[in-house]
């Protein structure tokens, strides 16, 4: 009996090893080592750099080697993407091991998602007690203007509150002392009370208030805090008539990284265009390296268009360029994906030109890139992915380990660079 008993914890053991090698970081984003993919000999390491590394982009090293330096100060970092990012898989764990090196500044920016009705990161949560529209900048023809997040909510109703409580992650805290809020602001807007699990002392943001920005709102907090409800607060019934927000971004009182992700489910370049206050609000994130991940999307469906698709890159980069005219700015290739056929899930030649488009745009306009189409294995990689269940059965998209190992292999790449600019110690 006692021998039987002992095979059966032998087998669940071994079960459950085997189910958490397949999913490791469902609930949050845990850094990886290198030796948790080293058995994908698909993945190529040896093509892991930084491309067309230049003058443009030793701003952002020099930033970093202030910070490691003197430990003081910030570095901000903006990566803007689509539902390769939304998930926060693959920017947190670059978040993550970035700040585990360089110091934690603080969650950064972040948007209600749950409000919304729409997937979000793991690493904190958000609630309310009403029902707000909500709309992406995929549906640019939608009323709702769109700002920093590509996503807005909104709602008239006077008593709407929203919960936000962010979570700590593996070796970081993201408890916080300064909460800035993007929102709409004018004579029909509600102010709106900040109070925490126990009463509403924190402030209030009003809506009249354009003293920091038109758009923005900040409140700094004594102690740290890692919950706060956002109360609506009628204080005009004649004109008063709703909330809009547009994002919220969490920091403290550290030196450090703070990284902040936009990502928006099926986004293009394109959208980002059509975002009516997205580039007004950027400025204020006060960027030292803008990221920008897309190009699924464009590629996802026959008939890419690789000419519309550089002019769409063109003016987007252009604008990003006159917002944060200080910031290093770099573009990463897209994944190798499948798409749809009549015969079932097909390899997407249309992927390759994308990044041949992203690559010859980067390489005339002095840029750097990092080409993780050739680097996850290049055409048809994603099959190899897929049956290594790092993939999602779409086989466009990844699960939590495929993501976070290509944040990895970003935080490698990266770091290589710098340690490349600092040279021998």
């Amino acid at each position: 009996m006692k021998k039987n008993f002992f095979f059966i914890l032998i087998f669940f053991s071994l079960f459950f090893q085997k189910a958490n090698a397949q999913l490791p970081f469902a609930n949050d984003t845990i850094a990886i080592d290198s030796t948790s993919y080293s058995q994908f000999t698909f993945i190529r390491e040896d093509l892991n750099k930084i491309e067309n590394d230049n003058s443009s982009f030793h701003f952002f090293y020099k930033k970093l080697f202030e910070l490691q330096e003197t430990k003081k100060g910030r570095v901000d970092i903006v990566h803007i993407g689509d539902s390769h990012l939304q998930a926060d898989h693959f920017s947190g764990t670059i978040r993550q091991k970035l700040q585990l090196k360089f110091g934690n500044a603080g969650r950064g920016l972040l948007f209600p998602y749950q409000v919304a009705k729409s997937n979000s990161p793991p690493s904190y949560t958000t609630s309310s007690n009403k029902i707000w529209d909500s709309k992406r900048n995929v549906f640019y023809d939608k009323p709702l203007p769109i700002g920093i997040s590509g996503f807005t909510i909104e709602t008239t109703d006077s008593v709407a509150e929203i919960n936000i409580t962010v979570k700590d992650q593996p070796g970081l805290g993201y408890s916080f002392t300064k909460f800035t809020l993007f929102h709409e602001k004018g004579l029909h807007n509600y102010d709106i009370t900040v109070c925490d699990e126990l009463n509403c002392s924190k402030g209030t943001l009003l809506s009249t208030d354009t003293s920091i920005n038109s758009f923005v709102s900040e409140l700094k907090f004594e102690k740290p805090i890692s919950q706060i409800i956002l109360r609506n607060r009628s204080t005009d019934t004649l004109h008063q008539r709703s909330t809009r927000i547009y994002g919220m971004m969490l920091e403290n009182d550290s030196a450090g990284i703070l990284y902040n992700m936009i990502g928006v489910n099926g986004a293009e370049y394109r959208h980002y265009l059509r975002s009516k206050y997205f580039m007004q609000q950027l400025p204020y994130l006060n960027a030292d390296l803008v990221i920008v991940s897309l190009g699924t999307n464009e590629a996802f469906v026959a008939g890419f268009d690789p000419v519309a698709f550089y002019k769409h890159i063109d003016t987007l980069i252009t604008n990003i360029k006159l917002a944060c005219p200080n910031a290093s700015v770099l573009l990463t290739t897209p994944a190798d994906s499948y798409r749809k056929s009549r015969k079932g899930k097909i390899k997407n030649p249309d992927m390759e030109k994308a990044r041949v488009t992203i690559i010859n745009y980067c390489l005339q306009h002095n840029l750097p890139y990092w080409d993780l189409y050739e680097i996850m294995g290049g055409f048809g990689s994603m099959g190899k992915w897929f049956t290594s269940h790092l993939s999602a059965k779409d086989r466009v998209h990844f699960n939590a380990r495929g993501y976070q190992i290509q944040g990895d292999l970003f935080y490698k790449a990266i770091m290589n660079g710098f340690e490349k600019y600092i040279g021998p110690k």
